[in-house]
This record gives structure tokens, C-alpha cells and sequence, in this order.
């Protein structure tokens, strides 16, 4: 009896904590969709301007969305394009 008890709760455990990490990964793709909703606007309020503050928030964005990329080509890209973005910003 001792043994199922122990079987149960270490299945309970791991289970707990399994749900912990699925939510963590939940969490942090409803930030990740915020963060690019939020370079969205940045990037339409900075073609409307053309200012440099406007521009300062696009990169600004742009910074955190990498957080939120895993590593491969399209993470490499983009911190390509901020660094051309960087070069338009330094130009205004």
C-alpha cells in the first residue's frame, strides 16, 4: 500500500510540475504576441512619423521580440534588420 502511495504522489508531483512548465510556455507566448503587437504599432506610428523617437521605439521592440525567438535563421535576420534600423534611426 505504501508503495502505490508513493508511486501515486511522485505521479502527482511530477504532474504538478509539468503543468507549471506548460504554463510558463503559455505565459510566455501571450507575451511574445504582445510584445509583437506592440512593435506592430511601433512600426506603423514610425511610417507615419518618420521620427527618431518613433524609430528609438521600433528597435525597442524589436529588441525584446528576440527574447522571445529561439535560435535559427529567422533570430539571426532579425538582429540584422535592427541593425539596419539602428543605421536609418542614426540618420534622423
Amino acid at each position: 500500500m505504501k508503495f502505490s502511495k508513493l508511486i501515486i504522489v511522485s505521479f502527482l508531483t511530477l504532474f504538478i510540475f509539468a503543468c507549471e512548465d506548460e504554463k510558463d510556455e503559455a505565459t510566455s507566448a501571450v507575451n511574445c504576441a504582445t510584445i509583437m503587437a506592440e512593435l506592430d504599432s511601433a512600426n506603423e506610428a514610425f511610417e507615419t512619423s518618420m521620427s527618431r523617437a518613433d524609430c528609438d521605439k521600433v528597435i525597442e521592440k524589436a529588441e525584446e521580440l528576440i527574447s522571445c525567438m529561439p535560435e535559427g535563421d529567422e533570430k539571426t535576420e532579425m538582429r540584422s534588420d535592427i541593425d539596419e534600423i539602428k543605421g536609418v534611426c542614426s540618420l534622423l
